[in-house]
């Protein structure tokens, strides 16, 4: 009887059960995408075995199913980086969160699964290191948006952004969008993730759009798309418009050549898919923005036959090198497309060493045939001119909306200069100065670029014993100021600390080269972590000895033990070393970041080479390469390039990517160097040792319509020898010509209200005046005054006046021009108050139906307009000079 009844009891409890989950909501209804997500899972399990407890125990709680499911969908599509460094609290804290906010605001019940999933769900936006965002601005923003409508409270968020963050260009490496908030301030890159992630965290669905490069100008930008009731839209991160599809940008982007998103997952949606991977989608959006072409490709071998599996390389000329805006890869019969802009590119295949390329230009209607051929290395010069889309005018905001809207953003300027003078003070800063000893300008630009991290620095600096000052402050030397932004006390407290565990190999070693090479705790573009410690326990101490007395047995360890997987970290964020030796799986990059770690751990220099990144440790004076895949461990052969400026201008001297490139064949591509920073190349004639091999040297020079004339030298690099190589940068025709006649008589009034007419200006020394009508808190105005700077002695020794005027309805009470460091010594600032100077260019001028600023004008001594320009356009400094005849 008893047996009976339990039977009973257990068949009651399974009816129930299968009924309950039954009942249980989905978080994915459609079961074949499910299964596609749960055989990726699986997938992602085996990938991260290594850290097993770590990330899949969360598993073993008791969640439901729409928590599995979703669970199961942020792990089977995150990237390496990701599954290294995050643990199953943190992924479900993500999953609550997202669910949370969709639950609570009306907009959730409409959003669609699929957009759900792949944009409001993703804690990670690109490329940043990842934090508890969504946690906080949600608790932040919930009640500021709470009663709004979908479209209102995108428009809302932005403003919230706008508070706390404001543009400052930076290095690669992407902040978190807390340390974003911490410090206030971010490049474009930085405010859209920091925007995504706030949108996304009160559940609106949110991407982050990239146009990899611009095609009528250096540079890139990235800004962001918000899903409102169906329809997709765009907005300026941190800078909020009147209306939604608005921003400065909007003119530029209609000349772009790509624009594109990363979407996280195998997502379907019916834009065109760029690249397609088991774990991530690139797609293509530029539809959204511009007129659109398809270039067709047909990619053939030296027989004419069809090459399948070629890869295809879209190519746009920006910064002093051809840079793929879109890779394919030729199907069966040899072909492949892609949707770009009316402008030109150049179309790069390469196979097996094999390589081949033809120049797009915007009226080709017919498939571009390209022939893989073996490289002849042939000594040779070609020329090229470049046509970007042409200029398209936009619609202007409503002028009672923009003015309304202006109102707002001081108000918000006000609100985040108020955090900004919570920072560290020099009074502070003197007074640590004066109980620790040191002087004041050996701390001061630590804490002061330190921002919002400040007391972590000042920590850190007031915790130095007087045996550890001077490794200390190498420590602070060797980090980048974007490290000063989020490194914490403790960690560089710990690379202090450990440093004496294992002393230098090299007893005669330089203090230079123990300090960048051993102490350093920044190896690349990884966060900084608490590496060293971490590696110097993990390895045995017979084995970290064996790797002191043969650094290659360290490089045998690596190659038997860490595995290489190129496809998985598809976000490129590199693993912090403690992660690669648990996970023993990394990509090459941060294999490479932990060969370096390892060798500083245990007292070998290391580095990753400047120009090449390729990782190398010293021995002696000679720098050993490593070549992991080839397993070569020696000092490459190399040979001698002489660079010389070719310039009949004295004061010319050409800016690495500004100017010109230097990049070798690698398996049939021309992979660019690094030479940005590189002193030696600030002087020439200057002496670079390269690696043999086949190079070539780019060089362009930028119209003012943005057209590009462009000029190859291809050369060889031979071991032991010498060569010379001019770099000329093509000449091109100032603009000439009078665009207009100025209307002299437009007044402003200068910062200290006194009334000024453009005539006051005129005629002085006979020379022409350079007015810019700015827009000081917009990331193109930013770009232009920190162009100036870099002509300073071009316009010194022109003579003439630069006047910057402050458009109408632009000027901040806290505006102050002395942030301007390093500007030409003829340069003034003035307030346009009630339009006059705006609207006297924009009339005469203008491209646009309202102005897009910063517009700059060039009035010869006769009042004629002889120079306009509108918007965003990096190199305008030197622009300028070109049309000033210098």
């Amino acid at each position: 009887m008893r047996v009976t009844r339990t039977i009973h009891w257990v068949l009651l409890f399974s009816i129930v059960s299968i009924t309950l989950s039954a009942q249980e909501k989905h978080f994915i209804s459609d079961p074949n995408y499910r299964t596609l997500v749960h055989d990726q899972f699986i997938k992602s399990k085996e990938l991260a075995k290594g850290r097993s407890n770590s990330l899949f125990s969360i598993f073993n709680k008791s969640i439901s199913l729409e928590q599995k499911e979703a669970l199961e969908f942020l792990y089977a599509f995150m990237p390496l980086s990701d599954l290294a460094m995050h643990n199953g609290d943190y992924v479900l804290a993500q999953v609550n969160t997202a669910i949370q906010a969709k639950n609570f605001f009306s907009w959730g019940k409409i959003i669609p699964e699929d957009i759900f999933r792949h944009f409001v769900l993703p804690y990670r936006i690109n490329n940043e290191y990842t934090d508890t965002a969504r946690q906080v601005f949600y608790k932040e923003l919930r009640d500021r948006v709470k009663g709004m409508n979908m479209y209102n409270a995108a428009l809302e968020v932005n403003h919230w952004c706008h508070e706390k963050v404001s543009y400052k260009g930076s290095d690669e490496r992407t902040s978190g969008p807390l340390t974003t908030v911490r410090n206030a301030l971010g490049r474009c890159g930085e405010e859209s993730t920091f925007t995504v992630s706030a949108l996304r965290s009160v559940s609106i669905p949110a991407r982050q759009v990239y146009t990899p490069r611009w095609a009528h100008t250096d540079d890139n930008h990235a800004w962001v798309e918000v899903w409102i009731d169906g329809k997709w839209y765009f907005l300026g991160a941190c800078e909020p418009e009147p209306e939604l599809n608005m921003g400065w940008f909007a003119a530029p982007v209609k000349r772009a050549m790509m624009t594109h998103t990363v979407v996280f997952g195998q997502y379907q949606g019916s834009e065109e898919k760029l690249q397609i991977d088991d774990k991530y989608t690139r797609v293509n959006l530029l539809a959204n923005y511009a007129s659109t072409r398809e270039v067709a490709v047909k990619v053939i071998d030296g027989n004419g036959k069809p090459a399948p599996m070629a890869k295809v390389e879209f190519m746009l000329y920006n910064y002093a090198e051809f840079y793929p805006i879109a890779t394919k890869y030729s199907d069966s019969r040899g072909r492949c497309s892609s949707i770009t802009g009316y402008g030109d590119l150049m179309i790069w295949v390469s196979q097996n060493g094999l390589f081949g390329y033809k120049k797009s230009s915007s009226n080709d209607k017919d498939t571009i045939t390209i022939t893989l051929t073996k490289p002849q290395n042939k000594a040779f010069i070609e020329t090229f001119d470049i046509i970007p889309p042409i200029a398209q005018s936009v619609a202007s905001a409503d002028a009672a909306k923009a003015a309304e809207n202006n109102v707002r953003l001081q108000k918000e300027d006000v609100i985040r200069n108020a955090y900004i003078s919570t920072f560290i003070d020099s009074i502070a800063i003197n007074k640590l100065a004066t109980s620790k000893g040191f002087k004041l300008k050996d701390i001061a630009p630590y804490l002061i670029n330190s921002r919002g991290n400040w007391k972590e620095i000042y920590s850190f600096i007031n915790s130095l014993e007087p045996k550890d000052t001077a490794n200390g402050f190498a420590i602070l030397r060797h980090i980048s100021e974007k490290d000063l932004h989020d490194a914490l006390a403790s960690t560089l407290s710990d690379h202090l600390k450990s440093i004496n565990t294992y002393p230098s190999i090299d007893g005669g070693i330089s203090k230079d080269n123990f300090n960048q090479y051993i102490l350093a705790p920044r190896i690349g573009k990884e966060f900084v972590t608490t590496w060293r410690t971490y590696l110097q326990k993990a390895f045995p101490k017979s084995e970290i000895e064996g790797f002191r007395n043969n650094p290659q047995s360290l490089i045998s360890w690596i190659i038997q033990n860490i595995k290489i997987d190129s496809i998985s970290n598809y976000y490129n964020v590199a693993l912090s070393p403690e992660s690669v030796y648990e996970m023993r799986v990394a990509d090459k990059y941060s294999r490479n970041v932990f060969f370096v770690a390892a060798c500083r751990s245990v007292g070998i220099p290391a580095r990753l080479e400047p120009a090449t990144r390729k990782p190398q440790y010293l021995k002696g004076n000679n720098w050993i390469d490593v070549l992991f895949e080839k397993q070569i461990f020696t000092e490459l052969p190399k040979g001698e390039v002489i660079l010389i400026n070719q310039s009949d201008d004295k004061n010319f001297i050409p800016q690495y990517y500004s100017h010109f490139t230097i990049a070798r064949l690698e398996k049939g591509q021309f992979i660019t160097l690094d030479y940005e920073f590189d002193a030696a190349l600030k002087t020439f004639p200057c002496k670079l040792n390269l690696e043999v091999g086949y190079y070539r040297l780019m060089t362009g020079n930028r119209l003012n319509d943005g057209s590009v004339k462009c000029r190859i030298e291809y050369f060889n690099v031979e071991q032991g020898k010498s060569i010379s190589i001019p770099i000329i940068v093509l000449p091109i025709e100032a603009q000439t010509g009078v665009l207009g006649k100025a209307e002299t008589s437009a007044g402003f009034k200068s910062l200290d209200n006194i009334d000024f007419m453009l005539s006051c200006f005129m005629n002085m020394k006979d020379k022409a005046l350079v007015v810019a009508v700015i827009d000081p808190d917009k990331e193109p105005t930013k770009h232009l005054m920190e162009d100036i700077k870099l002509v300073k002695k071009g316009i010194d020794d022109w003579g003439g006046q630069v006047l910057f005027i402050i458009a109408n309805d632009k000027l901040n009470k806290t505006f102050d021009p002395s942030v301007y460091k390093d500007l030409p010594r003829s340069c003034s600032f003035g307030y346009d108050s009630t339009g006059d100077i705006t609207n006297a260019v924009d009339l005469m001028c203008g491209q646009n139906p309202g102005p897009q600023y910063p517009q700059i004008s060039i009035i010869n001594p006769n009042g004629e307009i002889i120079f306009y320009s509108e918007g965003y356009s990096i190199g305008m400094g030197e622009t300028i000079l070109k049309n000033l005849g210098k």
